[in-house]
Protein backbone atom coordinates (compact mmCIF):
# COMPACT_ATOMS: atom_id res chain seq x y z
CA UNK A 1 0.00 0.00 0.00
CA UNK A 2 1.19 3.46 -0.71
CA UNK A 3 1.68 6.32 1.89
CA UNK A 4 0.27 9.69 0.88
CA UNK A 5 0.95 12.38 2.42
CA UNK A 6 -1.11 13.46 5.49
CA UNK A 7 -2.65 16.97 3.52
CA UNK A 8 -3.86 15.49 0.25
CA UNK A 9 -8.08 15.70 -0.32
CA UNK A 10 -8.83 12.64 1.19
CA UNK A 11 -7.57 13.97 4.17
CA UNK A 12 -5.25 11.31 5.01
CA UNK A 13 -3.76 7.96 4.11
CA UNK A 14 -6.14 5.08 4.26
CA UNK A 15 -2.96 3.26 6.92
CA UNK A 16 -3.38 6.41 9.24
CA UNK A 17 -7.01 6.68 9.32
CA UNK A 18 -6.95 3.17 11.35
CA UNK A 19 -7.92 3.44 14.66
CA UNK A 20 -5.16 3.94 17.33
CA UNK A 21 -4.97 0.62 18.92
CA UNK A 22 -4.93 -0.90 15.30
CA UNK A 23 -2.00 1.56 14.43
CA UNK A 24 -0.03 0.20 17.82
CA UNK A 25 -0.49 -2.89 17.16
CA UNK A 26 1.49 -2.14 13.38
CA UNK A 27 3.78 0.13 15.46
CA UNK A 28 4.18 -2.99 18.07
CA UNK A 29 6.22 -5.20 15.42
CA UNK A 30 8.75 -2.42 15.07
CA UNK A 31 8.99 -1.98 19.03
CA UNK A 32 12.72 -3.64 18.69
CA UNK A 33 13.99 -1.61 16.08
CA UNK A 34 13.97 1.76 17.64
CA UNK A 35 15.30 3.85 14.65
CA UNK A 36 12.57 2.56 11.94
CA UNK A 37 10.15 2.78 15.28
CA UNK A 38 11.71 6.86 14.93
CA UNK A 39 11.07 7.22 10.98
CA UNK A 40 7.57 6.19 11.00
CA UNK A 41 6.91 9.61 13.39
CA UNK A 42 8.00 11.75 10.18
CA UNK A 43 4.89 10.27 8.46
CA UNK A 44 2.34 12.95 9.65
CA UNK A 45 1.16 14.54 12.98
CA UNK A 46 -0.61 11.83 13.64
CA UNK A 47 2.02 9.20 13.75
CA UNK A 48 4.22 11.18 15.83
CA UNK A 49 2.98 10.53 19.23
CA UNK A 50 1.76 7.29 18.58
CA UNK A 51 5.12 5.50 19.22
CA UNK A 52 4.73 7.32 22.91
CA UNK A 53 1.77 5.17 23.29
CA UNK A 54 3.27 1.95 23.14
CA UNK A 55 3.03 0.13 26.03
CA UNK A 56 6.52 -1.46 25.40
CA UNK A 57 9.51 0.11 24.08
CA UNK A 58 13.42 -0.84 23.35
CA UNK A 59 15.63 1.30 22.78
CA UNK A 60 19.36 -0.63 22.56
CA UNK A 61 22.69 0.73 21.73
CA UNK A 62 23.28 -2.25 19.26
CA UNK A 63 20.79 -0.45 17.16
CA UNK A 64 23.34 2.29 16.26
CA UNK A 65 26.16 -0.29 15.78
CA UNK A 66 27.49 -0.85 12.33
CA UNK A 67 27.49 -4.53 11.35
CA UNK A 68 30.73 -6.29 11.98
CA UNK A 69 31.90 -8.80 10.55
CA UNK A 70 33.82 -10.23 13.69
CA UNK A 71 31.91 -8.72 16.03
CA UNK A 72 35.29 -6.49 17.24
CA UNK A 73 34.34 -2.57 16.71
CA UNK A 74 36.79 0.89 17.24
CA UNK A 75 35.88 2.46 20.19
CA UNK A 76 34.72 5.73 17.88
CA UNK A 77 32.00 3.45 16.75
CA UNK A 78 30.57 3.04 20.54
CA UNK A 79 31.01 6.61 21.19
CA UNK A 80 29.07 7.51 18.21
CA UNK A 81 26.48 4.60 19.16
CA UNK A 82 26.31 5.97 22.32
CA UNK A 83 25.80 9.70 21.37
CA UNK A 84 22.67 8.46 19.20
CA UNK A 85 21.53 6.42 21.37
CA UNK A 86 20.96 9.32 23.87
CA UNK A 87 19.45 11.32 21.03
CA UNK A 88 17.43 8.81 20.76
CA UNK A 89 16.09 8.40 24.14
CA UNK A 90 15.73 12.46 23.87
CA UNK A 91 13.63 11.72 21.11
CA UNK A 92 11.28 9.38 23.14
CA UNK A 93 11.09 10.86 26.47
CA UNK A 94 12.17 14.57 26.22
CA UNK A 95 10.06 15.94 22.68
CA UNK A 96 6.87 17.47 23.41
CA UNK A 97 3.92 15.04 23.68
CA UNK A 98 1.19 17.19 24.79
CA UNK A 99 0.19 14.16 27.57
CA UNK A 100 0.08 11.75 25.17
CA UNK A 101 3.72 9.68 26.29
CA UNK A 102 2.23 6.74 28.38
CA UNK A 103 4.77 4.19 28.24
CA UNK A 104 3.80 1.33 30.38
CA UNK A 105 7.76 -0.49 29.97
CA UNK A 106 10.91 1.33 29.15
CA UNK A 107 13.89 -1.12 28.12
CA UNK A 108 17.24 0.30 27.76
CA UNK A 109 20.22 -1.86 26.49
CA UNK A 110 23.42 0.53 27.18
CA UNK A 111 27.21 0.40 27.94
CA UNK A 112 28.63 1.82 30.67
CA UNK A 113 31.38 4.44 28.48
CA UNK A 114 33.42 6.43 29.98
CA UNK A 115 31.80 9.46 28.76
CA UNK A 116 29.90 10.53 31.63
CA UNK A 117 28.13 13.53 29.98
CA UNK A 118 26.10 10.24 27.93
CA UNK A 119 25.39 8.43 31.39
CA UNK A 120 24.05 11.58 33.03
CA UNK A 121 22.37 12.63 29.87
CA UNK A 122 21.07 9.12 30.20
CA UNK A 123 20.17 9.06 34.38
CA UNK A 124 17.88 12.44 33.58
CA UNK A 125 15.86 11.94 30.92
CA UNK A 126 14.94 8.16 32.13
CA UNK A 127 14.31 9.64 35.79
CA UNK A 128 12.58 13.11 34.47
CA UNK A 129 10.05 10.93 32.55
CA UNK A 130 9.30 8.36 35.64
CA UNK A 131 9.20 11.35 38.00
CA UNK A 132 6.29 12.72 35.29
CA UNK A 133 4.38 9.48 35.40
CA UNK A 134 5.01 8.90 31.75
CA UNK A 135 7.23 5.41 32.14
CA UNK A 136 5.76 3.46 34.37
CA UNK A 137 8.48 0.38 34.41
CA UNK A 138 11.97 0.34 33.66
CA UNK A 139 14.21 -2.53 32.60
CA UNK A 140 18.17 -1.82 32.85
CA UNK A 141 20.26 -4.27 30.52
CA UNK A 142 23.93 -2.50 31.01
CA UNK A 143 27.15 -4.16 28.71
CA UNK A 144 30.61 -2.84 28.98
CA UNK A 145 33.38 -1.88 26.01
CA UNK A 146 35.16 -5.56 26.60
CA UNK A 147 31.67 -7.33 25.39
CA UNK A 148 31.66 -8.39 21.34
CA UNK A 149 28.72 -10.45 19.76
CA UNK A 150 31.56 -13.32 19.21
CA UNK A 151 33.28 -13.19 22.65
CA UNK A 152 33.10 -12.35 26.64
CA UNK A 153 35.99 -11.28 28.04
CA UNK A 154 36.12 -10.61 31.74
CA UNK A 155 38.42 -7.49 32.56
CA UNK A 156 40.56 -7.38 34.97
CA UNK A 157 39.84 -5.33 38.33
CA UNK A 158 41.26 -2.36 37.47
CA UNK A 159 38.65 -1.83 34.32
CA UNK A 160 36.01 -3.65 36.06
CA UNK A 161 36.37 -0.99 39.10
CA UNK A 162 36.03 1.57 36.59
CA UNK A 163 32.75 0.13 35.33
CA UNK A 164 31.19 -0.29 39.08
CA UNK A 165 32.66 3.49 39.93
CA UNK A 166 30.45 4.41 36.47
CA UNK A 167 27.25 2.40 37.44
CA UNK A 168 26.98 3.78 40.79
CA UNK A 169 27.22 7.40 40.09
CA UNK A 170 24.59 6.86 37.58
CA UNK A 171 22.26 4.78 40.46
CA UNK A 172 23.04 7.54 43.05
CA UNK A 173 22.20 10.69 40.39
CA UNK A 174 18.85 9.13 40.25
CA UNK A 175 16.39 10.89 42.28
CA UNK A 176 15.55 9.35 45.61
CA UNK A 177 12.54 6.83 44.98
CA UNK A 178 12.20 7.43 41.23
CA UNK A 179 14.47 3.67 40.63
CA UNK A 180 13.35 2.05 43.37
CA UNK A 181 9.55 2.66 42.42
CA UNK A 182 9.98 1.83 38.46
CA UNK A 183 12.83 -0.93 38.15
CA UNK A 184 12.04 -3.82 37.26
CA UNK A 185 14.62 -5.79 35.91
CA UNK A 186 18.72 -5.11 36.04
CA UNK A 187 21.20 -7.16 34.64
CA UNK A 188 25.08 -6.36 35.08
CA UNK A 189 28.13 -7.44 33.45
CA UNK A 190 31.79 -7.21 34.42
CA UNK A 191 31.66 -4.94 37.31
CA UNK A 192 34.01 -5.28 40.45
CA UNK A 193 32.68 -3.00 43.35
CA UNK A 194 34.36 -1.13 45.69
CA UNK A 195 32.79 -2.96 48.59
CA UNK A 196 29.57 -5.68 48.52
CA UNK A 197 27.48 -3.45 50.21
CA UNK A 198 27.01 -1.35 47.07
CA UNK A 199 25.95 -3.85 45.13
CA UNK A 200 23.30 -4.99 48.16
CA UNK A 201 22.42 -1.65 48.93
CA UNK A 202 21.28 -1.13 44.85
CA UNK A 203 19.40 -4.37 45.60
CA UNK A 204 17.54 -3.34 49.21
CA UNK A 205 16.52 0.35 47.60
CA UNK A 206 15.23 -0.48 44.15
CA UNK A 207 12.04 -2.17 45.64
CA UNK A 208 10.07 -2.79 42.62
CA UNK A 209 12.52 -5.23 41.43
CA UNK A 210 11.73 -8.71 40.15
CA UNK A 211 14.26 -9.92 37.86
CA UNK A 212 18.13 -9.47 38.70
CA UNK A 213 21.12 -10.72 36.66
CA UNK A 214 24.40 -10.77 37.92
CA UNK A 215 27.45 -11.81 35.19
CA UNK A 216 30.54 -12.02 36.55
CA UNK A 217 30.34 -9.27 39.29
CA UNK A 218 31.71 -9.30 42.54
CA UNK A 219 33.16 -6.94 45.40
CA UNK A 220 36.83 -6.35 45.21
CA UNK A 221 37.66 -8.14 48.46
CA UNK A 222 36.61 -11.52 48.44
CA UNK A 223 33.36 -11.83 50.99
CA UNK A 224 29.57 -13.24 51.03
CA UNK A 225 27.24 -11.46 49.09
CA UNK A 226 24.10 -10.82 51.11
CA UNK A 227 20.83 -10.36 49.49
CA UNK A 228 18.42 -8.63 51.97
CA UNK A 229 15.71 -6.91 50.86
CA UNK A 230 12.32 -7.50 52.88
CA UNK A 231 10.64 -4.94 50.81
CA UNK A 232 11.65 -6.44 47.36
CA UNK A 233 9.34 -7.72 44.94
CA UNK A 234 12.72 -9.74 43.68
CA UNK A 235 11.12 -12.55 41.77
CA UNK A 236 13.90 -14.30 40.05
CA UNK A 237 17.86 -14.08 40.89
CA UNK A 238 20.73 -15.73 38.87
CA UNK A 239 24.31 -15.06 39.39
CA UNK A 240 26.96 -16.70 36.73
CA UNK A 241 30.49 -16.42 37.83
CA UNK A 242 30.28 -13.86 40.62
CA UNK A 243 33.58 -14.32 42.47
CA UNK A 244 31.86 -14.14 46.05
CA UNK A 245 32.68 -16.65 48.72
CA UNK A 246 29.49 -17.38 48.81
CA UNK A 247 25.25 -15.51 48.38
CA UNK A 248 23.90 -15.00 51.93
CA UNK A 249 19.96 -15.28 51.07
CA UNK A 250 18.96 -12.90 54.27
CA UNK A 251 15.46 -11.80 53.39
CA UNK A 252 13.44 -11.64 49.72
CA UNK A 253 10.22 -12.41 50.30
CA UNK A 254 8.89 -13.19 47.06
CA UNK A 255 11.72 -14.51 45.16
CA UNK A 256 10.65 -17.43 43.36
CA UNK A 257 13.44 -18.69 40.98
CA UNK A 258 17.53 -19.13 42.24
CA UNK A 259 19.98 -19.66 39.47
CA UNK A 260 23.64 -19.97 40.46
CA UNK A 261 26.17 -20.97 37.65
CA UNK A 262 29.76 -21.59 37.91
CA UNK A 263 30.72 -20.44 41.66
CA UNK A 264 34.35 -19.96 43.32
CA UNK A 265 33.31 -21.20 47.31
CA UNK A 266 34.80 -24.12 48.36
CA UNK A 267 31.62 -25.88 48.85
CA UNK A 268 28.11 -24.72 49.45
CA UNK A 269 27.36 -22.21 46.82
CA UNK A 270 24.39 -20.81 48.61
CA UNK A 271 22.61 -20.11 52.47
CA UNK A 272 19.41 -19.45 53.39
CA UNK A 273 18.27 -17.67 57.08
CA UNK A 274 15.54 -19.08 58.04
CA UNK A 275 12.44 -17.82 56.36
CA UNK A 276 14.34 -16.17 53.84
CA UNK A 277 12.71 -16.82 50.65
CA UNK A 278 9.17 -18.32 51.51
CA UNK A 279 7.84 -18.15 47.66
CA UNK A 280 10.88 -20.42 46.45
CA UNK A 281 10.03 -22.56 44.00
CA UNK A 282 12.70 -23.10 41.38
CA UNK A 283 16.73 -23.68 41.64
CA UNK A 284 18.88 -24.11 39.76
CA UNK A 285 22.81 -25.19 40.02
CA UNK A 286 25.51 -25.11 37.28
CA UNK A 287 28.90 -25.69 37.97
CA UNK A 288 31.69 -27.25 36.35
CA UNK A 289 33.87 -28.01 39.40
CA UNK A 290 37.15 -26.98 39.94
CA UNK A 291 40.17 -28.69 41.65
CA UNK A 292 39.87 -28.25 45.34
CA UNK A 293 35.96 -27.53 45.15
CA UNK A 294 34.23 -30.17 47.55
CA UNK A 295 31.22 -31.86 47.54
CA UNK A 296 28.02 -31.44 49.67
CA UNK A 297 24.91 -32.05 50.50
CA UNK A 298 21.69 -30.69 49.28
CA UNK A 299 20.29 -30.67 52.86
CA UNK A 300 23.18 -28.26 53.83
CA UNK A 301 21.65 -26.09 51.14
CA UNK A 302 18.33 -25.92 51.46
CA UNK A 303 18.49 -26.56 55.27
CA UNK A 304 16.28 -23.79 55.90
CA UNK A 305 14.41 -22.92 52.18
CA UNK A 306 10.61 -23.52 51.06
CA UNK A 307 10.08 -26.45 49.62
CA UNK A 308 11.03 -26.91 45.57
CA UNK A 309 9.32 -27.82 42.87
CA UNK A 310 11.59 -27.91 40.06
CA UNK A 311 15.28 -28.70 40.78
CA UNK A 312 17.85 -28.09 38.00
CA UNK A 313 21.26 -29.93 38.75
CA UNK A 314 24.18 -29.03 36.06
CA UNK A 315 27.49 -30.83 36.18
CA UNK A 316 29.55 -29.34 33.31
CA UNK A 317 30.90 -33.15 32.60
CA UNK A 318 32.98 -33.06 35.61
CA UNK A 319 32.91 -34.21 39.00
CA UNK A 320 29.69 -34.91 40.97
CA UNK A 321 29.65 -32.48 43.79
CA UNK A 322 26.45 -33.42 45.08
CA UNK A 323 26.74 -35.91 47.56
CA UNK A 324 23.71 -38.47 47.91
CA UNK A 325 21.76 -38.77 50.83
CA UNK A 326 19.12 -39.98 52.66
CA UNK A 327 15.37 -39.03 52.05
CA UNK A 328 14.82 -38.02 55.46
CA UNK A 329 17.85 -35.40 55.28
CA UNK A 330 15.72 -34.00 52.18
CA UNK A 331 12.35 -34.30 53.09
CA UNK A 332 11.23 -31.06 53.53
CA UNK A 333 12.95 -29.78 50.97
CA UNK A 334 11.73 -31.90 48.98
CA UNK A 335 8.29 -32.41 50.13
CA UNK A 336 6.97 -30.46 46.85
CA UNK A 337 9.01 -31.24 44.32
CA UNK A 338 7.68 -32.30 40.74
CA UNK A 339 10.34 -31.72 38.18
CA UNK A 340 13.99 -32.76 38.48
CA UNK A 341 16.72 -32.08 35.69
CA UNK A 342 19.70 -33.47 35.63
CA UNK A 343 23.11 -32.22 33.44
CA UNK A 344 26.17 -32.79 31.81
CA UNK A 345 26.95 -36.21 33.98
CA UNK A 346 30.73 -37.69 32.98
CA UNK A 347 30.17 -40.13 30.05
CA UNK A 348 30.23 -43.84 31.01
CA UNK A 349 29.02 -43.14 34.60
CA UNK A 350 26.58 -44.79 36.50
CA UNK A 351 24.08 -42.90 37.27
CA UNK A 352 21.74 -44.83 39.49
CA UNK A 353 23.14 -42.49 42.23
CA UNK A 354 20.39 -40.35 41.10
CA UNK A 355 17.73 -42.69 42.65
CA UNK A 356 18.66 -40.91 45.95
CA UNK A 357 16.71 -37.73 44.21
CA UNK A 358 13.72 -39.99 43.19
CA UNK A 359 13.40 -41.54 47.10
CA UNK A 360 13.32 -37.79 48.64
CA UNK A 361 10.78 -36.34 46.33
CA UNK A 362 7.80 -38.42 47.14
CA UNK A 363 5.41 -36.61 44.73
CA UNK A 364 7.89 -36.08 42.09
CA UNK A 365 6.56 -36.08 38.13
CA UNK A 366 9.29 -36.20 36.10
CA UNK A 367 12.42 -36.80 35.44
CA UNK A 368 14.83 -36.22 32.98
CA UNK A 369 18.47 -37.06 32.92
CA UNK A 370 21.70 -35.99 30.66
CA UNK A 371 24.63 -38.21 30.33
CA UNK A 372 27.32 -36.72 27.67
CA UNK A 373 28.97 -37.86 24.82
CA UNK A 374 32.37 -39.54 24.37
CA UNK A 375 34.98 -37.64 26.27
CA UNK A 376 36.13 -36.16 22.08
CA UNK A 377 33.29 -33.30 22.89
CA UNK A 378 33.02 -33.09 26.64
CA UNK A 379 37.14 -32.20 26.67
CA UNK A 380 37.27 -34.39 29.75
CA UNK A 381 39.78 -36.53 30.42
CA UNK A 382 42.24 -33.62 30.50
CA UNK A 383 43.90 -34.65 34.08
CA UNK A 384 40.65 -34.92 36.00
CA UNK A 385 39.37 -38.04 37.86
CA UNK A 386 36.00 -38.38 38.00
CA UNK A 387 34.40 -41.10 40.41
CA UNK A 388 31.00 -42.78 40.85
CA UNK A 389 29.07 -42.71 43.09
CA UNK A 390 27.36 -45.30 44.96
CA UNK A 391 23.97 -45.58 46.04
CA UNK A 392 21.65 -48.60 47.33
CA UNK A 393 17.64 -48.79 46.54
CA UNK A 394 15.53 -50.29 49.03
CA UNK A 395 13.71 -53.41 47.07
CA UNK A 396 11.19 -52.43 48.54
CA UNK A 397 11.01 -48.81 47.75
CA UNK A 398 7.87 -47.88 45.27
CA UNK A 399 7.17 -44.54 43.40
CA UNK A 400 3.23 -43.71 43.05
CA UNK A 401 3.69 -40.26 41.37
CA UNK A 402 6.65 -40.40 38.98
CA UNK A 403 4.76 -40.23 35.07
CA UNK A 404 7.83 -39.19 32.80
CA UNK A 405 11.52 -40.69 33.05
CA UNK A 406 13.86 -39.10 30.30
CA UNK A 407 17.38 -40.52 29.62
CA UNK A 408 19.70 -38.52 27.24
CA UNK A 409 22.89 -38.71 25.67
CA UNK A 410 25.63 -41.63 26.40
CA UNK A 411 23.50 -44.42 26.55
CA UNK A 412 25.02 -47.49 27.79
CA UNK A 413 24.92 -50.94 29.70
CA UNK A 414 25.10 -49.07 33.10
CA UNK A 415 21.97 -46.52 32.38
CA UNK A 416 20.11 -49.86 31.25
CA UNK A 417 20.69 -51.12 35.05
CA UNK A 418 18.97 -47.65 36.55
CA UNK A 419 16.40 -47.44 33.62
CA UNK A 420 15.13 -51.20 34.90
CA UNK A 421 15.39 -49.48 38.63
CA UNK A 422 12.99 -47.00 37.58
CA UNK A 423 10.32 -49.14 36.04
CA UNK A 424 10.57 -51.23 38.66
CA UNK A 425 10.15 -48.29 41.23
CA UNK A 426 7.78 -46.38 39.54
CA UNK A 427 4.60 -48.12 39.68
CA UNK A 428 2.69 -45.28 37.77
CA UNK A 429 5.07 -44.76 35.12
CA UNK A 430 3.33 -43.42 31.65
CA UNK A 431 6.68 -43.02 29.64
CA UNK A 432 10.35 -43.71 29.50
CA UNK A 433 12.20 -42.27 26.50
CA UNK A 434 15.83 -42.99 25.55
CA UNK A 435 17.59 -40.51 23.69
CA UNK A 436 20.53 -41.93 22.19
CA UNK A 437 20.84 -39.00 19.47
CA UNK A 438 23.78 -37.91 18.81
CA UNK A 439 24.19 -34.20 18.78
CA UNK A 440 27.52 -33.24 19.01
CA UNK A 441 29.06 -31.13 15.73
CA UNK A 442 32.50 -32.91 16.81
CA UNK A 443 31.17 -36.14 17.20
CA UNK A 444 29.57 -36.24 13.57
CA UNK A 445 32.42 -34.66 12.16
CA UNK A 446 34.71 -37.53 13.66
CA UNK A 447 32.29 -39.97 12.43
CA UNK A 448 32.42 -38.50 9.02
CA UNK A 449 35.85 -38.43 8.82
CA UNK A 450 36.70 -41.92 9.75
CA UNK A 451 33.54 -44.17 9.43
CA UNK A 452 35.10 -46.89 12.08
CA UNK A 453 35.11 -44.13 14.77
CA UNK A 454 32.28 -45.36 17.58
CA UNK A 455 30.31 -42.57 18.76
CA UNK A 456 28.22 -44.60 21.08
CA UNK A 457 27.80 -48.40 22.61
CA UNK A 458 23.99 -48.10 21.98
CA UNK A 459 22.57 -50.33 19.26
CA UNK A 460 21.75 -48.44 16.11
CA UNK A 461 19.35 -50.63 14.11
CA UNK A 462 16.16 -52.31 15.32
CA UNK A 463 17.38 -55.36 15.75
CA UNK A 464 19.43 -54.13 18.17
CA UNK A 465 17.10 -51.75 19.86
CA UNK A 466 14.64 -54.65 19.93
CA UNK A 467 17.11 -56.76 21.74
CA UNK A 468 18.20 -53.81 24.21
CA UNK A 469 14.46 -53.09 25.26
CA UNK A 470 13.80 -56.46 25.36
CA UNK A 471 17.09 -56.75 28.39
CA UNK A 472 15.25 -53.50 29.97
CA UNK A 473 11.45 -55.09 30.32
CA UNK A 474 12.39 -58.38 31.27
CA UNK A 475 10.99 -59.76 34.64
CA UNK A 476 9.11 -56.15 35.23
CA UNK A 477 5.70 -56.05 34.73
CA UNK A 478 4.67 -52.63 33.56
CA UNK A 479 1.91 -50.71 31.15
CA UNK A 480 4.84 -48.19 29.83
CA UNK A 481 5.05 -46.62 27.05
CA UNK A 482 8.98 -46.89 25.63
CA UNK A 483 10.27 -44.11 23.36
CA UNK A 484 13.56 -45.24 21.63
CA UNK A 485 16.14 -42.38 19.95
CA UNK A 486 18.59 -44.53 18.26
CA UNK A 487 22.12 -42.72 17.59
CA UNK A 488 21.11 -42.54 14.18
CA UNK A 489 17.65 -40.75 15.01
CA UNK A 490 15.18 -43.54 14.16
CA UNK A 491 12.79 -43.53 15.97
CA UNK A 492 11.13 -46.64 18.07
CA UNK A 493 8.11 -47.00 20.12
CA UNK A 494 7.31 -50.14 22.48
Amino acid sequence: MALHDSTDDEGGDRLSNLPDHVLLLVLARLRDDVRLLARTCVLSKRWRTLPLMLPRLVIGVKSFLPASPDGTLPMRCLRQATSRFADALRFFLDAPAAGQRDIRTLRLVFTLTKHHHHLHEIGRLVSAAVARGEVRELEVVLHTVEETESIRVTPGDAVARGYARRFMRLFRAAPAGVLGSSLRRLALRNLCFRRASDLEGVVAACEALETLHLNYCWPASWSALRIDAPRSRLRELRLRECYVERVDLVRAPELVELCCETWFSESCPVTFAPGAAPSLKRMALVNTAAPGQLSFKLSELLENASPLESLHLDFGTYKIWVQPESRTSLGAAFSKLKEIRVRKIFPDSDISWTMFLLQAAPVLEFLDIHVSHDPLCTGAGDGWEVEDLEWEVPDHFEHHHLRTVKIHGSIDAEDLRFARLVMKCAVNLKLLLLNARITCDNCIAARQLDPSFVLSSFPEDKDGVDAFVRQLKEGIPTSARILVRSVSNEEFEY
